[in-house]
């Protein structure tokens, strides 16, 4: 199975099959509104500096394709959406341009457009050694160059991996990677699903990484898409670690205590909506991250993406007005109730 052909099998599943976690924690943060808020809605700024970037509203295209043919257009609509709003955008993992340098143009479109935050994507796994040798520092520099990123997010997806028919199982040495990159480029580590811990958070922190993507359950669930995957296949032990494995994870709103050790947070995982991405901001993120919602909308064309953006901004800029906050930096001071399962889980961290 080449990495090329995995790229559309992704797309394929998450777009048609419902393998979403089994439940959204995002819907047991419930927040306080004000019926007399003072704030004039035409006059509330959504614009935020992230990295040093000036961006017009907390959104970020969370990475998602590139790497066949296909995914070109997709990469391509977002891009234009993203430029034309002034928010930022990443890319799905670049190793398929690394192993293959005629797929390339497919991550690269997304320069053809002034995106105003742009990040380069490569997996932890591949930091080191698996069956191929790591991906080596003249390969990092192609991936970061391909795009003219701004940041480079590292993916963490060892839960996807182990229900992966192809999936890496070696992790020994990435800490000392990373730190290595730390020094060179401003790195993001991103969770793609099962979110990070506390001390995650530390090691991080500790290593120079730049920004945390939280990446938490809520969302996706990358064991529910490599089931499906090792099913098609026959191989009944992979698909039965991603069924075991489907809702493994801290939930997406917990990961933002969890990683609250002073550096950029970004709240994703199950983000879907403009209230969601308020929720995440109320919580310390700097911006919220969507993915899928994202995609079905690429899959359509960059009328659509540009829609979803507008409906997002007005859905923030509705939770917002209803809470008193003029700006970004008031949504901090917005009154939280936890609810549910998800109080459970704050309970006892």
């Amino acid at each position: 199975m080449t990495v090329e052909r995995r790229k559309l099998e992704h797309i394929d599943i998450i777009s048609t099959k419902d393998v979403s976690h089994d439940y959204n924690f995002w819907d047991d943060v419930d927040i306080v509104q004000r019926s007399m808020p003072e704030v004039d809605f035409d006059e509330i700024d959504t614009s935020t500096t992230f990295l040093g970037k000036r961006l017009k509203l907390p959104f970020l295209i969370s990475s998602m394709t590139g790497g066949h043919p296909e995914t070109k257009q997709i990469n391509e609509n977002l891009a234009r959406g993203a430029a034309e709003a002034g928010i930022a955008m990443g890319v799905g993992s670049e190793r398929a341009a690394i192993q293959n340098k005629e797929m390339g143009s497919t991550y690269s479109v997304v320069t053809e457009y002034d995106v105003p935050f742009r990040i380069a994507n490569v997996g932890a796994p591949q930091l080191i050694k698996q069956s191929k040798n790591a991906l080596s520092d003249e390969e990092i520099d192609y991936a970061v160059g391909l795009v003219k990123a701004d940041a480079l997010a590292v993916h963490f997806n060892f839960v996807q991996e182990m229900a992966q028919p192809e999936g890496d199982r070696n992790s020994k040495g990435i800490k000392k990677r990373l730190g290595e990159l730390s020094k060179k480029y401003k790195v993001i580590a991103k969770e793609t699903g099962a979110g990070f811990s506390l001390q995650d958070a530390l090691d991080f922190k500790q290593l120079g990484v730049s920004a945390i993507d939280t990446g938490g359950r809520s969302g996706t669930s990358f064991a529910a898409v490599e089931s499906l995957r090792s099913k098609n296949r026959s191989d009944e032990r992979k698909e039965r670690i991603g069924k075991t494995f489907w809702n493994w994870g801290i939930p997406s709103p917990v990961c933002l205590i969890y990683t609250n050790v002073e550096l950029p947070l970004i709240a994703s995982g199950g983000v879907r909506t403009g209230l969601d991405v308020f929720r995440g901001l109320a919580m310390g993120a700097s911006l919220g991250g969507l993915a899928s919602t994202f995609l079905k909308a690429a899959l359509q064309s960059d009328k659509e993406v540009s829609n979803l953006i507008s409906h997002l901004e007005t859905e923030l800029k509705t939770a917002m007005f209803l809470t008193g906050c003029t700006n970004l930096n008031d949504i901090r001071k917005v009154r939280k109730i936890y609810r549910g399962r998800l109080l459970e889980w704050l309970n006892q961290i």
